[in-house]
């Protein structure tokens, strides 16, 4: 069990529990600090604070948001931001993305009926329900018509990054990304570094554009691939941060605050993020 996690999702986004459910589950493996970190939205945080105060877990305002880095491609962003009202210029930005989700969803639905595959764009939003709508949501409504026997199947056939009815999304890039973050006076790490075609450009790129932390304990990531990352962010100044990136709709997720994060790290996190939530 973990102290702290640093990236989860709800049904504000593409999770499949209410943000109070998710920070109930890291409650009761033992974390201390968590961040809500929907995708493009920060509708589920109060929530996620209102449950998790009398539960003594400190929760920050997180984000995750999409960005396009030439050549490196689409990478993700992690935002932890301070606990105040003035967020206008995120929240245009967050606003603008959602509308831009529903866009892209448009036009996968046109290359999934061009595939062989039509679904109906009604019951995609009643998958979202009201959250930002994403690809888990169009990989659920394939199951329901029976064109794949599970989430993970469409995504292998139809909308893995690069696949058949993958739409690369139109996003900021790194640098403005990093920048919005940092005038809202929050902190930006990159996520899941593992996960990209090129792991250390990808590092070394988010650092030389003024990024600050680095998602280094993720999911079960081998000891020995932490620990070339470690040797990486010290390099470059990058704080190591840590989640499960929970959404509860693939079967080699964590649950929340289940990913080892060593003591002395999430001490230094701790320090790094406690002020924001207050």
């Amino acid at each position: 069990m973990a102290r702290l996690d640093l990236h989860m999702h709800s049904t504000c986004s593409d999770g499949r529990h209410p943000p109070g459910w998710v920070i109930r589950q890291a409650a009761s493996n033992g974390a201390e600090l968590v961040a809500l970190t929907d995708h493009d939205t920060l509708a589920g945080v109060e929530e996620a604070r209102q449950v998790g105060g009398p539960l003594g877990v400190t929760v920050v305002a997180g984000v995750e948001m999409s960005v396009i880095h030439d050549p490196l491609g689409e990478l993700h962003v992690l935002g932890y931001l301070p606990a105040r009202d003035d967020l206008a210029d995120l929240e245009l930005q967050l606003s603008e993305y959602r509308d831009e989700r529903l866009g892209r969803a448009r036009r996968t639905l046109d290359l999934l009926r061009d595939l062989g595959a039509p679904i109906e764009e009604d019951a995609v939003v009643r998958h979202a329900d009201g959250g930002v709508v994403g690809r888990p949501h169009i990989a659920r409504a394939l199951v329901d018509a029976g064109h794949v026997e599970s989430v993970q199947e469409a995504f292998d056939r139809y909308l893995r990054n690069g696949g058949p009815a993958f739409v690369q999304r139109s996003v900021l890039g790194m640098e403005e990304s990093i920048a919005l973050i940092h005038d809202c006076g929050g902190i930006a790490s990159l996520a899941h570094p593992t996960r990209y075609r090129e792991t250390e450009a990808s590092i070394e790129s988010f650092a030389a554009a003024g990024g600050d932390a680095v998602e280094l304990y993720y999911r079960n990531d081998p000891p020995d691939v932490v620990a070339s990352g470690k040797r990486l962010a010290s390099r470059l100044g990058l704080a190591a941060t840590g989640g499960s990136d929970f959404h509860g709709i693939h079967t080699d997720e964590m649950p929340p605050a289940t990913v080892p994060i060593p003591d002395h790290s999430a001490d230094r996190l701790i320090d790094l993020l406690k002020d924001l939530a207050i």
